[in-house]
């Protein structure tokens, strides 16, 4: 286990098909339940695209193709019952095959219960952080600035 740094490089991928995204549910403590895109922590000594790579085999059962970078953000994730914790996001577009379907990979964040697609546009409200603000823009920026990430 690493020590928590100061501020943390996390990728996430934006995997699309047909006008939805591939997503993770997650469900809190209370039950209630919240999309996020798959991803997550850079580890030292790894490159973006062997970080992505190694999430998305634990999250969605699957290693995807990786794009360009679409979109980066400074994430600020406040959490109640911790130190508020500064993350730099960095959302890739990502490829699977059309024969994929939506499954748990073998080692799933441990609030996640589900993986889908959903509707960025109809489904958003639930997006954490609001991705779904950009992922159903074509002109959204490349760097989306400063965005809060409240799961409690």
């Amino acid at each position: 286990m690493i020590a928590p740094l100061p501020i943390r490089p996390t990728v996430r991928a934006v995997i699309r098909r047909d006008g939805k995204v591939l997503i993770q549910v997650k469900q809190r403590p209370d039950g209630r339940r919240y999309l996020t895109l798959p991803g997550g922590r850079q580890e030292p000594g790894e490159t973006m695209q062997t970080c992505l790579i190694r999430e998305c085999e634990e999250e969605i059962g699957i290693a995807p193709t990786i794009g360009d970078v679409l979109h980066v953000a400074d994430v600020t994730r406040i959490r109640p019952d911790a130190e508020d914790r500064q993350l730099i996001e960095i959302l890739f577009a990502c490829t699977v095959p059309d024969s994929y379907r939506p499954q748990m990979g073998a080692r799933p964040d441990k609030r996640q219960v589900q993986v889908r697609w959903v509707d960025p546009e109809t489904d958003g409200p639930a997006f954490v952080p609001r991705y779904d603000l950009a992922l159903g823009r074509g002109d959204a920026p490349v760097y989306l600035g400063a965005l809060r990430s409240e799961t409690a």
